[in-house]
């Protein structure tokens, strides 16, 4: 009998260490499965605030570059930065009206798409520059230009395109007096398409010898300075959503050009252009 309960005892025991090991064993595993869930759970919620955090920042509003009104710059005579001749509802601008600049209360408005890395944008200007100046400076037309990036593919990876507009919009913002000189020099010193862009020490250099300083603030941010501006690439989302907005307004290559808001395809003969323009104004009969 005493055998047979010390038997009992023993299955009884092992028994007992089985049921007590399966126990812990399915303890861990809750244990386990807790952690990793929890861990899921964490990287989920991390995932999800990344992705958040992300459509926050592309929904916001890109920062809009003082002296830029519907995405360029308004010149009248003698460069002089104004407002366009019609703003559009709810637009604001501190700067004077074109007429109080020497324009014709008639003045065509001449708006041009530029991309700094654009070969045929280089050939607009050296073409017709001169001729477009003299009718400002006669007040027959207010200058509008709109620079925009097309082109950031032909930089090898330099984003020349964005970088140069960007620099563009950065002394709009400060110093838009020095704007068509520096839009001149970008052109003078437009990079070969396929290589390299410029960098950013050298499109400062660009700007400083057309007498923009770069240590001067923005007046749209007065703890940014120029050269901030460009290394920072303050600018690169206005550039992005002002490039898209002239996509979805139909403009399709640079140069584009419109005449009071009429495309005009008289951009490589200065002479045919200069009498376009004359037209759209009512002081050429013809």
């Amino acid at each position: 009998m005493a055998k047979n309960n010390s038997a009992d005892d023993k299955r009884n025991r092992a028994r007992e260490n089985a049921r007590q090991i399966a126990a812990n064993q399915a303890k861990k595993e809750k244990t386990a499965k807790t952690i990793l869930y929890v861990g899921i759970a964490v990287v989920v919620v991390a995932v999800m605030v990344v992705v958040g955090v992300l459509i926050f920042q592309q929904s916001k509003p890109a920062a809009n570059p003082e002296n830029y009104v519907a995405n360029g710059i308004s010149v009248s005579k003698d460069n002089t930065p104004v407002r366009p001749m019609k703003m559009s509802e709810g637009e604001e601008s501190a700067l004077p009206a074109p007429t109080e600049a020497g324009a014709k209360k008639d003045a065509a408005t001449v708006t041009v798409y530029i991309d700094f890395q654009c070969p045929a944008c280089k050939a607009f200007e050296e073409g017709n520059a001169s001729m477009l100046g003299k009718l400002a400076d006669e007040g027959s037309v207010v200058l509008n230009y709109k620079p925009v990036a097309f082109l950031d593919r032909m930089s090898s990876g330099n984003e020349y395109s964005t970088r140069a507009a960007n620099l563009a919009a950065c002394v709009v913002d400060s110093q838009p007096e020095t704007a068509i000189d520096l839009f001149d020099a970008l052109f003078a010193q437009q990079p070969e398409e396929g290589k390299d862009g410029r960098t950013d020490e050298e499109l400062l250099k660009v700007a400083e010898d057309v007498g923009v300083d770069p240590s001067r603030k923005l007046s749209s941010d007065s703890e940014q300075t120029v050269k901030s501006c460009v290394t920072d690439r303050s600018f690169d989302k206005f550039i992005e959503q002002s490039t898209q907005t002239a996509l979805d307004d139909g403009v399709e290559a640079t140069p584009w050009v419109l005449i009071n808001g009429k495309k005009t395809d008289k951009t490589g003969d200065p002479q045919a252009l200069a009498t376009e323009i004359l037209k759209a104004t009512g002081e050429f009969k013809g």
